[in-house]
Formats: structure tokens, sequence, C-alpha cells
């Protein structure tokens, strides 16, 4: 699980994604996939607490009242979608607006639940994502906001060689798009490759240098080259 290194990964989405209208879709039918929802999140609680009595059943109800409020914020646009796509299986634009959906829905359980204490709440939804981020592409490939995304998903949802094979194929079709050379330093980083991961980072940088992400990017670059010259020092004769 990632988080130890990087509060969040940024997302890679262009500007262009459809709003999402939260207003869609009758009352009733709202109003049913919430109960679902947070009928599954609440049961589907990961058992990760150890000991018994009181201290472990307030602990797994804070838990779950946290999930119920972060699913009850994206349920009723994950209805709206869920409707279309009912009628519509390959509409782009809902496959993908769902995909955002849940994909904004995880990063919130992770806000909400601590980086380093998510515990496995956030998989059903990265999962999820990768679905209708999968579907989308199958419909209308090649877009490299939504493969960033994919790629995105596939690293929290602990798919990490998936990951760096979609962020390669981003670098590799769309070379001109920077938020991929971000995540690609973040991917790199995580499997011990430095110099993949500094070479990554470098171009983000070059290539969007007032971007708030090239801050952050120039941080892990001087981070990387200090443990280049560290590594070197400790070789040297």
């Amino acid at each position: 699980m990632v988080g130890r290194d990087y509060a969040r990964i940024l997302t890679g989405r262009l500007a262009g994604h459809v709003a999402i209208n939260k207003k869609q879709s009758a009352l009733w039918v709202k109003a049913t996939i919430i109960i679902v929802i947070l009928a599954f999140v609440v049961t589907a609680i990961p058992v990760i607490f150890t000991g018994g009595g009181n201290a472990q059943q307030s602990a797994e109800s804070a838990a779950g009242d946290v999930l119920a409020r972060v699913a009850s914020q994206y349920a009723p646009t994950i209805s709206s979608f869920s409707a279309v796509l009912a009628s519509e299986p390959t509409s782009y634009t809902a496959l993908v607006a769902v995909g955002d959906t849940y994909f904004d829905w995880a990063l919130a359980v992770r806000s909400e639940m601590g980086q380093t204490n998510v515990g496995g709440y956030d998989l059903p939804m990265w999962h999820s994502a990768i679905a209708h981020y999968e579907r989308a592409l199958a419909v209308d490939p090649g877009e490299p906001g939504v493969m960033t995304d994919l790629a995105i998903s596939y690293y929290y949802g602990e798919r990490l060689d998936d990951a760096i094979a979609m962020v390669e194929q981003v670098m590799a079709e769309s070379p001109d798009f920077a938020p991929a050379y971000f995540n690609a330093g973040i991917f790199y980083r995580t499997i011990g490759d430095s110099a993949a991961a500094l070479a990554a980072l470098q171009r983000h940088v070059e290539m969007a240098p007032d971007a708030q992400t090239a801050t952050t990017a120039r941080n892990w670059i001087a981070d990387l080259q200090a443990e280049g010259s560290s590594a070197t020092e400790t070789v040297t004769p």
C-alpha cells in the first residue's frame, strides 16, 4: 500500500473531462443506491483490530461511521451515471465519470482514514475505478488523462506492474503529457529504480516547470540525487 513516502498521487486528468451533474436521476434511485452502498461499506470493513471489548467495538464503529459518511458523498453521482450505463453500457462519458467518482471516493477514504492507516478500506473503490476505466478505454482507447488515472488506480489497487506498464504506454503514445512523467517517477521509485525515477521526474519539471507538481518533483529529485551521492561515496575506495 502506498502513502508512506508520498501523501497522495495527483491525478493526470485533462480539463476536458465531462463535468458531473450531481442532480441527475430520480431521488428514489439515489436513496436506494445510497442504502445499498452504505450497507456494503459498513459490512465490508476488514477485521484489522486486535484485542476485544469496548475499545475494538469503538474503533470499528468509528471506521464504519467515516466510511458511511464518505460513501454518502459519492453514491448519488454513481447512481446517476449507473442509470445511464444500464441503457448505454458502452457510454464512454458515463464510464469515465463513474471511474472518476470511484477514484475520488477512494482518495477521500485515504484522506479520512489516514494515509498510513487505510487498512484496505479504499481497495474496493480502486478496483471499481479500474473496471470502469478499462471499459472506457476499450470503447475509445488513447486518452492520456484516463490512462494515467487508470495507472494510478492500478498503483493504489496493488497492481504495481500494471501501473508501470500503463504509464509507460502513456509516455510512449503521448510523450508531451507531463503528468505521466510525474506519476512514473513515483512508480519507479517505489520499485527502487532510482535512475528511471530521476529521469522521469526531471522530464516532468522540464515539461511543466510552473506546475504545482514540479515543486514536489524538484524535492524528490534532490532526494534521489543525494541518495545517489551517498551510495557513490560508500563504494568509493
